[in-house]
């Protein structure tokens, strides 16, 4: 069934709907969040802020039994607006673990662009995860509102270098069903710490366009056909 490009009402995201009732139903749920601000907010590779500082806010939630449930909400601002909107983001899925160790989930996820209801979306995902990478694979029948069908795959991983230091990586390809000019790769390099409450990370972000030319979604991306840009970017947030 194809997802509509609108969602009837602003999305206040599918997963902070979900979680009283997940609360009321496992009393050994956890709760958790963290409030914070990111020098550039990229989404695979691409800036949903206009490259430009954003404040986060997001919630969390993870049951015994197997349920779990999230949402954040991000002042972005896509390249075609003049002032900041809120972006809502919210998740919620299942996952076990299986004899081997090896955990699999799978869930749906859920965008939403109040002042931009146009390119609000939904994705189903599918992953594997074991103590030191996970992967995960998602598909949209309508990415970003753009009539794409698309399949988003990626790795991720780590490593602890200190007590309170560790770091991490991630890659990703963005692979459009409908349009190869939209397909891209990318990755991401870091460190993260933390003290208390506070955590706080750096990390080196890299996206390597297939197109040669940008669209108002992506904002000015110059170059395209190979060329790869990178950005570094700082963020520092308080859990509670």
């Amino acid at each position: 069934m194809r997802v509509p490009t609108q969602f009837q009402q602003p999305l206040r995201t599918l997963a902070l709907s979900l979680l009283p009732w997940l609360l009321a139903h496992d009393a050994q749920a956890q709760l958790s969040g963290s409030a914070g601000v990111v020098s550039n907010y990229l989404y695979r590779g691409i800036s949903l802020s206009d490259d430009k500082p954003a404040a986060r806010l997001a919630l969390n939630y993870d049951g015994s039994s197997g349920w779990f449930a999230g949402g954040q909400v991000v002042t972005g601002q896509l390249a075609v607006e003049t002032h900041r909107s809120a972006q809502w983001t919210g998740y919620a899925g299942y996952a076990q673990r299986l004899p081997s160790g090896l955990s699999w989930e799978t869930g749906v996820s859920a965008y939403a662009f109040p002042h931009n209801s146009n390119w609000s979306f939904r994705e189903v995902f599918f992953g594997l995860a074991g103590d030191k990478i996970s992967g995960r694979l998602h598909y949209s029948p309508n990415y970003l509102g753009m009539g794409e069908r698309s399949l988003y795959g990626e790795l991720n991983g780590g490593w602890v270098l200190a007590p309170r230091v560790h770091a991490f990586w991630h890659g990703g390809y963005y692979y459009s069903l409908d349009n190869a000019q939209s397909n891209r790769s990318e990755a991401r390099l870091g460190l993260a710490s933390s003290y208390k409450e506070w955590r706080a990370q750096l990390s080196l972000d890299l996206v390597r366009l297939r197109g040669g030319t940008s669209t108002d979604i992506y904002g000015n991306t110059s170059g395209g056909g190979g060329e790869v840009r990178h950005v570094f970017v700082l963020t520092v947030a308080r859990a509670f």
